[in-house]
């Protein structure tokens, strides 16, 4: 494992695979992604589409953290309950309670390791460290994934300022260091390569998480699985995968404004079922055609609706 992809005092248990599986395979642990930046998309400037898994249509759901990267590199803050429905996962009450006294914090691990965070929290004798920012965060989850059989992961911390200021160090920018353990009841989220989970004791009101379309392939068409018109929410329904396919772009660009291309694919493939209905390349085609050409700012390439 590189050594800038290494973080102190953080072992990989080994050990059964969990309740994290990935649609129609095993456990985590047998999942592997090849993150190899992708050359040709950084030419074009979508450079938050780097460690986009090669394959038309692969996927993996740990890149949802870079999702929320980009809203906060985008916005300066990020809302965890918007990022959480919006990949088909259930709003935290624990983060509507603790408002401005939350610290949303990241840590990559590996897949098995998430397993013992889930039921044990995080302890390490030298320190266990995480990130504010989830591109830091993901390093290290990129490779633990190298390690044979181990899987990656994704784990959300949600503390409260006020009652972890003494025992957490600053170390560079946005990153912590706890000196003690972190317990369970502390993590919120974790993301899995076909997933993300919400593991908090508590769920919110609102906001609602966004449904998952399925699809099935029927004389060489995707059509939804259910008698159409399906609902895609309150107000809109669909009864073809193109109708779907636009309407969800629609609304991310409607509730984000300006958006990452990583924002949209982490949505989008967070819910539909399964992932094989969608190609990478039609997604940037349907984004160009709603958008126009990207805009270039300090935070990369965004997306708005024409």
């Amino acid at each position: 494992m590189p050594a800038a992809e290494r973080m102190p005092g953080d072992k990989a248990f080994v050990g059964q695979a969990g309740s994290a599986m990935l649609p129609g395979s095993g456990s985590p642990f047998d999942h592997v992604t090849d993150w190899k930046k992708d050359r040709r998309l950084i030419r074009r400037g979508l450079r938050d589409l780097e460690y986009l898994p090669r394959g038309k249509t692969a996927w993996n759901a740990t890149l949802a953290a870079l999702s929320f990267s980009a809203r906060r590199a985008a916005s300066g803050s990020a809302g965890l309950n918007l990022w959480a429905a919006m990949h088909a996962a259930p709003p935290s009450r624990r983060y509507v309670e603790l408002a401005g006294d939350g610290l949303v914090l990241w840590h990559g691990t590996s897949a098995v390791r998430a397993e013992k965070v889930r039921e044990h929290g995080l302890f390490s004798r030298k320190g266990v460290w995480s990130a504010t920012d989830p591109r830091i965060a993901h390093g290290y989850t990129r490779g633990r994934s190298r390690i044979p059989g181990a899987g990656s992961a994704m784990v959300v911390l949600l503390i409260a300022r006020s009652e972890w200021e003494n025992r957490a160090t600053p170390e560079h920018d946005n990153i912590l260091r706890f000196h003690e353990r972190v317990p369970p009841e502390c993590v919120e989220y974790i993301l899995w390569p076909g997933r993300v989970e919400f593991v908090g004791s508590q769920q919110a009101r609102g906001p609602k998480p966004w449904g998952v379309a399925r699809f099935k392939r029927v004389g060489g068409k995707w059509v939804p699985r259910s008698r159409p018109p399906v609902r895609l929410d309150a107000e809109r329904s669909y009864e073809t995968f193109d109708e779907w396919l636009g309407l969800s772009l629609r609304r991310i660009l409607t509730a984000l404004g300006s958006t990452a291309a990583i924002e949209v694919f982490s949505s989008l493939y967070a819910t539909l079922d399964p992932w094989d209905a969608l190609e990478h390349k039609r997604i940037l085609e349907e984004l160009e055609r709603l958008c126009g050409p990207p805009k270039s700012t300090r935070a990369g390439k965004r997306f708005r609706l024409a």
